[in-house]
């Protein structure tokens, strides 16, 4: 069965990008811009959704904000979040990794590791 990734980036473009990049992998892919978009998606289809890759800077909700959200609610607490992102803050990494954060990738990312890192954060979960 297909695994489904929610794409949280706040540029259509990139959203674009990634999402076509995951669907020549074989993935299903969802787009939201921001992470309370995000957010109604997973309330409204977290049993379908296996991994949601998220920015971490955007505006209205945040990477990290969406990462609280999603830790804290019971129902979708064991979903794998991934930020893809440019962001090299050591102590955002660290407060996102001590959230719960499965990785952090930064962009520009090698597509092998890429894809490693999103296979090993679904099948661990």
């Amino acid at each position: 069965m297909k695994k489904t990734i929610l794409v949280v980036d706040d540029y259509v473009s990139i959203r674009s990008f990634i999402c076509e990049t995951l669907q020549r992998k074989g993935y299903n892919t969802l787009g939201a811009a921001n992470g309370t978009q995000a957010y109604q998606m997973l309330l409204e289809k977290s049993n379908e959704i296996n991994l949601v890759l998220s920015d971490y800077n955007m505006p209205e909700c945040n990477g990290f904000e969406l990462l609280k959200m999603i830790k804290e609610n019971p129902s979708m607490a064991k979903m794998p979040v991934i930020f893809l992102t440019t962001e090299t803050d050591s102590e955002k990494i660290n407060d996102a990794k001590e959230a719960g954060l499965s990785a952090w990738i930064r962009k520009p990312y090698r597509s092998e590791k890429f894809f490693a890192q999103i296979e090993e954060s679904i099948s661990h979960g």
